[in-house]
């Protein structure tokens, strides 16, 4: 039986700070998983030579903001785990979560955005032509089997369908145009809506406040049963970056 390979798929694009930031997590990453494979996909324009032996390999992404989804479905790896950038790994657990995976019947694993969390997102509720809803599902971090021909074509459909939203080629009538700008939409899109995933074995990762902590929590009202194990720091930081 072929061993299924294992690696972190990291995506910078559009700003110089998410190469930064990439940096900043692979090098974290590496402070608990000494050999731990990374595969970085960034602008050519932004690598800096001294960071290519942070990763096993870079490959090249397209400018566009959500370049994130082109890069988890050119993962390298079997088992992929992808991170949003601006995270940072601050636990040796960090090593163990592909082993969840393995041992579960799903073959993609997301955090949850919940009722009690919702006190730090933007977006969430919104109101469909069949009433109104919520997005449970976070792609800020996804673990997912890549071997199973289902996981493949959801991840590229995924891309595609994040990038026709945005860039005005595809919108579903009743939907409020706000929504346009997250690919949470388009990943509840295709795991409420359509026919062809109806199949796709998905879940939460036990204990997913673990793997994806934001900053902005409440640790008295909000924090996992175990240390965190990756941080996430979308709020407050800068995004933007100035090429000096």
């Amino acid at each position: 039986m072929k061993i299924k390979s294992r690696g972190y798929v990291l995506v910078a694009s559009n700003k110089i700070n998410f190469y930064r930031y990439a940096i900043n997590l692979a090098e974290s990453i590496l402070d608990y998983h000494e050999d731990a494979n990374i595969t970085l996909f960034c602008e050519p324009w932004m690598i800096e030579e001294q960071h290519r032996e942070l990763f096993d390999s870079i490959e090249e992404c397209s400018k566009h903001y959500r370049a994130k989804l082109e890069g988890m479905w050119k993962s390298p790896y079997d088992l992929t785990m992808y991170l949003d950038v601006d995270m940072e790994c601050e636990h040796e657990d960090i090593k163990i979560c592909f082993d969840e995976l393995e041992r579960r019947d799903e073959d993609v694993l997301f955090s949850e955005l919940t009722d009690d969390r919702e006190y730090v997102y933007a977006e969430r509720s919104f109101d469909t032509p069949d009433g109104r809803t919520k997005f449970t599902l976070c792609g800020g971090i996804c673990l997912y089997d890549m071997t199973v021909p289902l996981v493949q074509e959801f991840m590229k459909d995924w891309d595609k369908l994040t990038k026709d939203q945005m860039d005005g080629k595809w919108w579903p009538e009743g939907y409020i145009d706000s929504l346009k700008s997250w690919d949470q939409f388009s990943l509840w899109w295709l795991t409420e809506k359509e026919e062809k995933f109806k199949d796709l074995k998905y879940g939460i990762m036990e204990d997913d406040l673990r793997w994806n902590y934001y900053n902005a929590f409440n640790w008295a009202m909000t924090k996992p049963k175990d240390p965190v194990i990756i941080r996430h720091y979308s709020c407050g930081l800068d995004k933007d970056g100035i090429i000096i």
